[in-house]
């Protein structure tokens, strides 16, 4: 049989062992919570990935490439009017 002494530390030990089991938890459903939240976001990254994939079919870069040099064809004539200030 213990003397008192001996049982409270023990009690005390268990609790404290009971505390730190509850911190685990805890601290697992956090992780698990966040690993949730990570494959989310990768998994709606992916999704993007693939819109912009079949978006950039290539019909789609001609008329990008098309736009692109009306851009460029309006920052010459722009270029021209400010240097001939």
């Amino acid at each position: 049989m213990l003397d008192p002494g001996q049982a409270t530390f023990w009690w005390i030990a268990l609790a404290v062992g009971a505390v730190v089991v509850g911190v685990v938890v805890v601290l697992l459903a956090l992780l698990s919570r966040l690993l949730n939240d990570i494959r989310f976001g990768v998994a709606a990254l992916d999704a993007m990935a693939e819109r912009i994939e079949h978006g950039s079919a290539a019909g789609d870069l001609r008329a990008t490439a098309s736009v692109l040099r009306d851009i460029r064809d309006e920052i010459r004539v722009h270029d021209d009017l400010l240097s001939s200030r």
